[in-house]
């Protein structure tokens, strides 16, 4: 059991390194075109580990708000078919509803904080 364990931990440690390595070897170039969306393609196609990061960046904050409106939708179902009957269901949709919201405030609050604190954060640049 603990072997699987050690065996585990050096494998997520692999991946977490693979980004380091390959930015040791210069610019990253696809093998094939896969006929990704091209915002995933300029991240593969970066200039560099900062660059990839960036985009990285970018496309979770994206994700991430996609998830808070398609969760804020299947709040608003619950919402609507509850009824006036259902306290409980009317309770629990209003708590998803609160919870996207502030999940969405976080989202916006990293970038702004950032953007804040200094725009080139934002600009990660690793040589």
């Amino acid at each position: 059991m603990k072997a699987r364990r050690y065996i585990v931990t050096i494998l997520c440690a692999l991946a977490l390194a693979a980004p380091l390595i390959a930015s040791a070897q210069g610019t990253f170039v696809p093998l094939a075109n896969s006929g990704i969306p091209p915002k995933l393609q300029a991240a593969y196609n970066s200039k560099g580990l900062g660059d990839y990061i960036n985009q990285l960046f970018l496309i979770a904050l994206s994700v991430g708000a996609m998830l808070a409106v398609l969760r804020l939708v299947y709040a608003g179902y619950i919402y609507m078919v509850s009824g006036i009957d259902s306290a409980a269901s009317t309770g629990k949709a209003k708590t998803i509803i609160g919870n996207v919201v502030f999940g969405l405030f976080l989202l916006l609050g990293i970038y702004l904080i950032l953007y804040q604190i200094n725009p080139d954060i934002l600009k990660l640049n690793i040589t």
